[in-house]
């Protein structure tokens, strides 16, 4: 992957997502519960008129529920076309918006256990860090986000 990515830490870790995908990061949201609704699903809130379903990443990437904070800080996402909704997904905080040069990804480590590699797209490594880049096609397409992985 090259271009830039927008960083956010989930868990004390640090992740990215492509920023082409991304609209804007909306702090101290106030969401509604939904009852019924899958256990990923963190509820809905609305965005200036607009309904955005609002995603526990944790939930795909740990493969457990996070412990979503009152008014959580939560990045939204483009529209893919005028006719889908908006999703969007809560993070502990955002990052930095960073360029990304092809030879710094890497794919993810064979050590890491504690995270489910089908949502990570690239590895970039830093001198001293690294970023797991979700890949939000496998978390938020339309195959993927009603299949109750």
């Amino acid at each position: 992957m090259q271009g830039k990515i927008l960083t956010f830490y989930l868990q004390g870790e640090l992740f990215g997502i492509d920023i082409k995908l991304v609209k804007e990061i909306n702090r101290k949201i106030n969401y509604t519960k939904v009852p019924g609704a899958p256990d990923f699903v963190v509820g809905l809130f609305n965005m200036r008129g607009q309904i955005v379903t609002v995603f526990d990443l944790v939930r795909f990437i740990y493969g457990r529920c996070g412990v979503i904070p009152n008014n959580p800080t939560c990045i939204i996402l483009k529209n893919q076309d005028s006719e889908s909704e908006h999703m969007g997904f809560v993070v502990d905080k955002p990052g930095d918006v960073l360029d990304v040069e092809e030879d710094w990804c890497e794919p993810l480590p064979g050590n890491i256990h504690h995270i489910d590699d089908r949502y990570i797209k690239d590895v970039v490594k830093l001198e001293n860090q690294l970023i797991m880049v979700i890949d939000a096609d496998m978390i938020f397409g339309e195959d993927a986000k009603f299949n109750g992985t």
